[in-house]
């Protein structure tokens, strides 16, 4: 079985290399079509894969149609499979168990999971558009928002299991969104397909996302609900995801009449009911017009429900944002003392990566006065926050497929800094903080960084908070030490080199740190455990000597 990633990409420097080297290690061959790059995109596919035979570079005059420049990508195509990335995605995925899927049966087109990356609080997973299709006379359709057509039929896609195939996604953040000024080239593009032809749904519902990205609620709703009809009953590939923009739509205008009219006509739909944002928005709705015992039944059913990967959906709809909705609610009927014990459920569920409610459950233990409680809470947070090293729920992800992506960005921001190119690094860090934190790796990288830029004060800073995760992080202790030693600050270099003697977990760290003693004027000696392997940071030392002359 052979596979070719299929892209089309403009002014993506800071994408095109990461995006390309994660996916190569799963497809055979990458197309990538170039429509018209004014930075350094095109430079960088030339000098990373110009003499690569699985990349194939093609430089393409972008004519306002993006089905054009996909289909542009296709007639290179020689897979019996066809993927296709944007370059500011990362695809996690597992290829063995891709073959033997895609073996067992017979769809022509599948659609992967996308977690759309908002921010670090704001995880939209949507699992709408086709995204890997076989490779039988394929051809996109439509200027924007492309449709694709297999052997001249339209397919809606099945849903591959994210355990199997997963897409993340950071295009959508509001700095990038600005940064690319998408939204009024997409506006244009979509108002011209809607004067050729007004009434086909797809294109209102086009405009409506562009309208709500824009922040013109008022008008995606129009939009939305014009979609809406004039699909006149028929479920569109794109339809769930409609049904719960209209419902945001509506509640940030506070329209929460029209928001419960809508969800009491949609509420018996088969799909849409397995949905738990459609009953968390829901509940808000109720909530806000003091329907309080309607609002909490609506919150009851999202959590019933659980999180959701099969259609659109806001992550922790199904898990800890109706409880923290929930407590919110409860402060409103007056019973305070069942909203804290409801934030604190919202606050250590499993999916609460971030722990939002946090700050809420605080201010009412305050309130209260409850001083000992609030100890304790905060003694509890910080072992919660110790113990999460990642903070992506193993539920949310294969963990050994994420742990394998998370060496593979670290040992490209590692590249990055032993090569100077100390902005992209932190472009790099900046990227992956976006998904996970409180990874005590980082924190080291973060530390060396700003060392290397002669803030040692920053440096400090950031290596003892991640020794506040990790106390016993050989790294952070080896780095924090040698940066006393820039310092001459000594009695702490000797002090902190001890602490990472104790937790080296080689002879040949073993041997560094004792070297470092000697020179300091101390010495001491720490046991050999070579069984154990352990990835350091052991280019500090040599990259300041060369580079700096220390």
């Amino acid at each position: 079985m052979k596979i070719s990633l299929c892209m089309i990409v403009k002014n993506e420097e800071k994408n095109i290399v990461n995006c390309l080297d994660r996916a190569l290690k799963i497809v055979d061959e990458a197309i990538v079509v170039d429509t018209g790059s004014t930075d350094k995109t095109v430079q960088l596919l030339k000098d990373n894969y110009g003499e690569n035979e699985k990349v194939k570079i093609i430089e393409y005059e972008w004519e306002n149609d993006f089905s054009k420049a996909r289909n542009k990508s296709l007639k290179y195509a020689t897979g019996d499979w066809i993927l296709v990335l944007d370059a500011d995605e990362r695809i996690f995925c597992n290829r063995q168990r891709l073959e033997e899927f895609l073996i067992s049966r017979e769809d022509k087109a599948y659609i992967i999971p996308i977690y759309n990356i908002i921010d670090r609080d704001n995880i939209v997973i949507s699992s709408t558009m086709v995204r890997l299709y076989k490779n039988d006379n394929p051809i996109y359709k439509g200027a924007i928002h492309e449709q694709i057509f297999i052997n001249g039929k339209s397919y809606i896609g099945d849903i591959i299991d994210g355990n199997i195939c997963k897409i993340y996604h950071y295009g959508y953040t509001e700095a990038v969104f600005k940064e690319k000024e998408k939204l009024d080239r997409n506006i244009d593009i979509i108002k011209a397909q809607i004067e050729e032809e007004p009434n086909v749904s797809f294109h209102w519902y086009n405009k409506g996302v562009m309208e709500m990205c824009k922040g013109n609620y008022k008008a995606a709703i129009d939009d939305l609900i014009k979609s809406h009809k004039l699909a006149k009953g028929h479920r569109m590939a794109f339809h769930n995801d409609l049904v719960i923009r209209l419902l945001q739509c509506m509640l940030i205008e506070k329209k929460y009449k029209m928001a419960l009219e809508f969800v009491s006509i949609i509420a018996d739909d088969p799909i849409l009911r397995q949905i738990p944002d459609l009953y968390y928005y829901w509940g808000i709705a109720h909530a806000s017009r003091k329907n309080y015992y309607k609002a909490v039944k609506c919150f009851m059913k999202a959590i019933e429900i659980g999180e959701y990967e099969k259609g659109t959906s806001k992550y922790g709809a199904g898990s800890f944002l109706p409880k923290i909705e929930w407590a919110k609610v409860l402060l409103m009927e007056g019973k305070k003392e069942k909203a804290i014990e409801k934030y604190k459920e919202a606050v250590f569920d499993d999916y609460n990566i971030n722990m939002q409610g946090l700050e809420e459950l605080k201010r009412l233990l305050i309130e209260e006065n409850r001083m000992e409680e609030l100890n304790q809470l905060e003694n509890d947070v910080l072992t919660q926050k110790k113990s999460r090293t990642y903070s992506i729920n193993k539920k949310l992800l294969n963990n050994n497929d994420f742990l394998k992506f998370s060496r593979d960005i670290k040992d490209n921001i590692k590249l990055l800094v032993e090569n100077g190119m100390l902005m992209e690094a932190k472009e790099a860090i900046k990227e992956y903080e976006n998904i996970v934190e409180n990874d005590v790796d980082i924190y080291s990288i973060k530390g060396v960084i700003e060392m290397m830029e002669g803030d040692m004060e920053e440096a400090e800073i950031i290596l003892k908070k991640g020794l506040e995760i990790d106390e016993a992080n050989f790294d952070l202790l080896y780095n924090l030490a040698y940066l006393y030693k820039l310092n001459e600050r000594n009695d702490l270099a000797v002090t902190f080199y001890k602490k990472a003697l104790d937790n080296a977990k080689s002879d040949e760290d073993i041997k560094v740190i004792n070297e470092e003693l000697g020179n300091l004027g101390e010495f001491s000696l720490g046991k050999s455990n070579s069984n154990n392997k352990f990835s350091k940071i052991k280019y500090l030392d040599e990259m300041f000597k060369e580079k700096y002359g220390i």
